[in-house]
């Protein structure tokens, strides 16, 4: 055993030094070959037929699969096989490296012409990024600020993750507290094998809606000596594309505004952009604090791509737009007695900007196990059919305002047919915005001015109803939801309907028949105050006419 492996040894070399020998024969002939991507490879690796010198002028071809079987079947798989194109076609294994052929050698008159932004697309991608089947690609943005940073400004809920919102509110406190002393660099690196070119280009919903091509983004924040890093949402530096039928619902896409209209340059999209259709709220709002300091774009506030209008945001939610920068709010409104249940049923704008009309509204919400939700069209159709509009289901009479005898049956239709219980959740919110946000101090605000019956609220009462072009704002009058079966949750603080006034009594005692019965509707919870009044009352007399009797009988 021990005298086998020298033999073998010798045997196996004797046979290589032909070979050997071979390929530096070849090279006299060939001597280019040595500056290939091949020229660690012997001749007959792949020329299997020519290990006899002279070889035939003519030899097989050789079968690339057997090194290279992935790029072979991406290549049968891709667009280029079908069009009769073969390894040689764009590979010469027998010419120096620079020869190789690249996209452009085929397609170099390419004009992108039907690619929204094409020159930032082709400053940032590669061909593959977006033609190759196989594309991978991850994104690393780099922030340099000249002043110091907390992490949780960036990682709100501390996850270790920058999401799409933190990372705008993370660009809205940069603009608006650190100003011009931040930069920000962006790096694209996608790969995939030329071999594996698809018949199409990926679609823009590829990358601007799912994550086909970048899966990971990574975030580098360098400033004043503190390096923090993080993963980053690709969508953060991806913009989404609004879904055109979800675009469609948005009041952009209802008004006929098209993409072209607002995205006219590659720049970002600047106020005056807005003001082209919005001049008289601009004219407004460019005189502000706001709009002096640069610290609030239009786009900052109001997203022009979301379904939900402004309008249609509840309290809760028109506090979170600014909350985005005004972060502190709580520390600012410590003075406000209940601040945290002001700011539950209040938008900041109710306070400072006073010239901005408000009112009450009222959303219906159904109450399931899964939580609360909004009510719906098909709640509506699933309990009274869909052959009427939601508003003239419970305006019975027609006069475009909901009484007291209509909104009873209509929520006692709906309790009975809805998969929930059915609740009523109230806020006070501007319906008619005056951008103008300078009054900030409201200290010597007095609680009588919301907190009445005459607070100036009550003349302006919404019941949003669904219907199904979107949602309808029916008037109320202001004691309609104290009528409302006790069934109803009411989530709201009625202002001003706490107590009951000598007006209120008169009335119920002078009238007569229906206006009667129409008043015992109103009182609503009123009707606490009155049965009080009157068992105090009646508890009095009891006690003057027992002081009585025990005067004249003792006597």
């Amino acid at each position: 055993m021990k005298r086998f492996f020298p033999a073998a040894a010798f045997l196996i070399l004797l046979f290589l030094l032909p070979l050997c020998g071979m390929t530096q024969e070849c090279l006299d002939c060939h001597e280019k070959y040595q500056k290939t991507d091949h020229a660690k490879l012997k001749c007959v690796a792949c020329h299997s037929d020519a290990k006899d010198l002279p070889h035939p002028e003519k030899l097989k071809k050789p079968e690339c699969a057997s090194c290279h079987g992935d790029a072979v079947k991406q290549h049968e798989a891709s667009v280029h096989s079908g069009k009769g194109l073969k390894c040689k076609s764009c590979h010469n294994v027998h010419t120096p490296r620079q020869e190789t052929k690249t996209c452009a050698s085929c397609h170099a008159s390419v004009a992108h012409s039907k690619l929204p932004s094409a020159r930032k697309h082709l400053a940032e991608m590669n061909c593959v990024g977006c033609h190759a089947k196989n594309a991978r690609g991850q994104i690393n943005v780099r922030v340099e600020l000249k002043q110091s940073i907390t992490r949780d400004v960036l990682d709100k809920d501390g996850n270790r993750s920058v999401d799409e919102k933190e990372w705008k509110d993370f660009l809205v406190h940069s603009q608006s507290v650190v100003g011009d002393g931040y930069k920000i660099k962006r790096f694209y690196s996608a790969t995939g094998s030329s071999h594996a070119v698809g018949p199409t280009a990926i679609s823009c919903n590829g990358c601007h809606v799912e994550n086909k091509v970048f899966h990971k983004a990574t975030l580098e924040i360098n400033a004043r000596g503190q390096r923090i890093g993080m993963a980053l949402d690709p969508h953060s530096v991806i913009p989404r594309l609004p879904v055109v039928d979800l675009y469609r619902l948005t009041a952009h896409g209802k008004g006929g505004v098209a993409c072209a209209d607002c995205h006219v340059s590659q720049k970002q999209i600047d106020d005056h952009v807005c003001a082209k259709c919005h001049q008289t709220v601009y004219n407004v709002y460019k005189g502000t604090k706001h709009a002096k300091a640069g610290a609030a774009k239009c786009t900052d506030c109001h997203d022009p791509h979301k379904v939900k209008a402004y309008r249609e945001l509840g309290a809760a939610e028109r506090v979170a737009v600014c909350v985005r920068c005004h972060g502190d709010y709580r520390k600012h409104h410590r003075w406000l007695p209940h601040a945290e249940l002001h700011f539950m049923y209040l938008e900041c704008s109710t306070c400072h900007s006073p010239r901005s009309k408000k009112g009450m509204v009222f959303n219906v919400n159904v109450h399931e196990k899964d939580g609360r939700r909004r009510l719906t069209r098909d709640d509506i159709t699933a309990a009274f059919g869909g052959m009427k509009q939601t508003k003239d289901l419970i305006d019975a009479n027609g006069d475009d305002r909901i009484v007291p005898s209509e909104v009873v049956p209509f929520f006692e239709d709906l309790g009975r047919a809805a998969k929930g219980a059915v609740g009523v959740e109230g806020s006070i919110v501007v319906t008619d915005i005056h951008h103008d946000y300078s009054q900030v101090q409201k200290r010597d605000k007095v609680c009588t001015t919301c907190h009445s019956n005459d607070a100036p609220f009550y003349q302006s009462m919404y019941l949003v109803l669904p219907e199904t072009e979107g949602l309808f704002y029916m008037p109320v009058k202001g004691t309609v939801l104290a009528a409302m079966p006790s069934s109803i949750a009411l989530n709201f603080f009625l202002l001003g309907e706490t107590k009951a006034r000598w007006s209120d009594i008169r009335a119920l005692v002078g009238a007569r028949g229906e206006a009667r019965d129409e008043i015992v509707k109103e009182l609503g919870f009123k009707w606490i105050d009155i049965v009080g009044v009157f068992l105090s009352i009646a508890v009095l007399v009891f006690v003057c006419l027992h002081i009585v009797l025990r005067v004249v009988f003792r006597r």
